[in-house]
């Protein structure tokens, strides 16, 4: 019925938008008008929907997801009945650009497809190839560790010769979510809600189907972490809805109502893996009866970072010190140690060096340091670890820099005390520091 460009065009296509197209725009339901699971680039909190939470300036997210669906294509009133199968894949790329602010690029595709019946007017893909090109961008407008609200916009190119739900002369798709997310503990729950903006183009000439108008988005999600198996459990839903009437001869109609569930394991620090299915909840275009997923997100940085303050706060922003103040409290997570190891790196000497010269300008009664480390390992593993990293810092600042051992005590609370999600890497990051905690006056 409708066909994709060829790999090779199309893969020229991507390479120039990459080039020449500004980072501008992703959502969960704007894939190919035959495709709703739409994997987010930032891989951190669910699948689909989107949470408040940005990429850290210069964090790096890759991912990869291969979906599988059966009875996903269009079908259409007074035709024979058939089966049709549809495989997808989705590569993203993630990149944290500023505090509060990320942007991504999404390039989906088919790589196979079947239907049981080629009699009638079936809807099926020329070819096999890429499909649009999708990029976006969210920025944080409040909130800290356990949730907030952000604005995502995102654009789709379609790259689909004759396609009947975009139209002939068709432009970008551009959509606009507002998004909103609170974690309660171990569990977390977000909300997504928008307006796809749609250019559509004239009907395609002998294709009973009318162009798509503009719809309404819309999507929940929660997940709980099982710290034991480092291991998230995903529930979505998600759907788009026309914001005006349509005539479409499909009985699969502009609505479209999805749920999946999930699972989310960190196999690494750096590494994890998806797997889950969804299905139908509305029996709308690409809706389909069926789903099963399987995906890879890989993180790692930051590359570049916004500032390069050593101390910081518990949220990881820079710490504002007061060396007048009876009390202050702050991390250091840029302080390196060999792994699996207590042993300081090389490059932690500049951290500590400033770290010494700060408590000797400003002067302590007393100094505590406590080690925190994140949810991988066991739990005995990580409070023995993070007792010796703590007292690894303590020796230290009495051997090098010739403190008094007397004011400085030094305690590990492994993953017993975490102050971010778990359940992503640069949560694990925040969850892997050094605080230091200083009073002033007499001892």
């Amino acid at each position: 019925m409708y066909t994709s460009l060829s790999r090779r065009s199309g893969l020229a296509y991507v390479v120039g938008i990459l080039l020449v197209f500004p980072l501008a725009a992703g959502a969960n339901v704007i894939g190919t008008d035959a495709q709703n699971f739409n994997p987010t680039t930032d891989g951190l909190d669910f699948v689909t929907v989107q949470s408040s939470e940005t990429l850290l300036p210069g964090v790096i997210n890759i991912g990869a997801f291969w979906n599988e669906a059966w009875n996903a294509l269009p079908r259409f009133k007074g035709q024979p009945e058939y089966r049709d199968r549809l495989l997808g894949m989705d590569l993203n790329l993630g990149v944290g650009l500023l505090d509060r602010w990320d942007a991504g690029i999404s390039v989906p595709s088919v790589l196979d497809q079947s239907v049981s019946s080629q009699s009638g007017f079936a809807g099926r893909y020329g070819e096999n190839g890429f499909t649009e090109i999708k990029l976006n961008t969210k920025y944080r407008l409040s909130g800290e560790l356990d949730g907030g609200f952000a604005l995502v916009a995102s654009t789709n190119i379609n790259l689909i010769r004759n396609n009947p739900y975009v139209g002939e002369g068709a432009g970008p798709t551009f959509n606009l979510e507002a998004v909103y997310d609170h974690t309660f503990g171990k569990v977390a729950a977000a909300v997504n809600a928008g307006y796809r903006f749609r250019k559509s183009g004239t009907q395609i000439p002998g294709i009973p189907i009318q162009p798509f108008k503009n719809q309404w988005i819309a999507s929940v999600a929660g997940n709980y972490l099982v710290d034991e198996w480092d291991t998230k459990v995903i529930g979505e839903i998600f759907g788009s809805f026309p914001a005006s009437s349509t005539n479409d001869d499909s009985d699969r109609q502009a609505t479209s109502l999805e749920a999946l569930l999930g699972l989310k394991h960190d196999f690494t620090t750096n590494l994890a893996g998806h797997f889950g299915v969804g299905r139908e909840l509305a029996s709308g275009l690409s809706s389909p009866d069926f789903r099963v997923y399987v995906g890879l997100n890989y993180q790692f940085g930051p590359i570049f970072s916004e500032h390069a303050e050593v101390m910081e706060d518990l949220a990881g922003h820079s710490a504002i010190l007061d060396p007048k103040a009876k009390e202050e409290k702050f991390a250091l997570r840029k302080i390196q140690f060999a792994f699996n190891s207590a042993e300081l790196s090389p490059s932690s000497r500049p951290i500590l060096d400033e770290l010494a010269g700060y408590l000797k300008k400003n002067g302590f009664a007393t100094l505590t340091i406590e080690g925190h480390t994140d949810s991988i390992g066991s739990d005995a593993y990580n409070l023995k670890l993070s007792n010796a990293r703590a007292n690894t810092i303590r020796n230290d600042l009495i051997k090098t820099y010739g403190f008094d051992g007397g004011k400085i005590v030094s305690i590990g609370y492994g993953e017993s005390r975490p102050i971010a999600d778990n359940g992503n890497y640069q949560g694990r990051e925040l969850n892997r520091r050094v605080e230091f905690k200083i009073t002033r006056g007499k001892n």
